[in-house]
């Protein structure tokens, strides 16, 4: 019951993330990576030595596949939202940064999102209640707990047959 209650409530989200983002020209998956780029890249503000994020550590805070990250980086560059640069280290390493362009995306986009979030977190009190900091604790916990469950042991009530 958890399991599917928590898919409901995931798809449902991202649909709704989909229809608020879609006049910005995104994606949910488009926008969870400028809106993802735009706080590593403010994390890394003011650090000169700070290198643009890596293709790959993009991908980890993001939460999402390598692969689909690079397809999807590819469309963001064409759309002129995205710069992509070669690691002068390591040639193997992609760089990415926000352009102008997608700072301009991002910005209202990321706006429109926290709005639409006002609204979903509504019936817990907001944002910033007490319940949705607990719903955020648990959500972190089931995220951090390891997916490798053994699947060889029985479950009380489920039988073979």
């Amino acid at each position: 019951m958890a399991g599917a209650l928590v898919w409901r409530l995931s798809t449902r989200w991202r649909t709704a993330v989909d229809r608020a983002v879609a006049p910005h020209g995104l994606t949910h998956a488009t926008y969870v990576l400028l809106s993802t780029l735009f706080a590593l890249r403010a994390a890394g503000e003011g650090r000169a030595s700070l290198l643009p994020p890596s293709q790959r550590a993009l991908a980890d805070a993001a939460g999402l596949e390598p692969m689909y990250v690079s397809r999807l980086i590819r469309a963001l560059e064409a759309d002129g939202l995205v710069a992509r640069t070669r690691d002068e280290r390591d040639s193997r390493v992609v760089r990415l940064d926000l352009t102008d362009r997608g700072l301009a995306v991002a910005r209202p986009a990321m706006r429109t999102v926290q709005l639409l979030l006002d609204h979903l977190l509504a019936p817990l009190g907001g944002r910033d209640s007490s319940r949705s900091a607990e719903l955020v604790t648990v959500l972190t916990a089931l995220l951090d707990a390891p997916l490798d469950a053994p699947l060889d042991t029985p479950i009380e009530g489920v039988t073979d047959a």
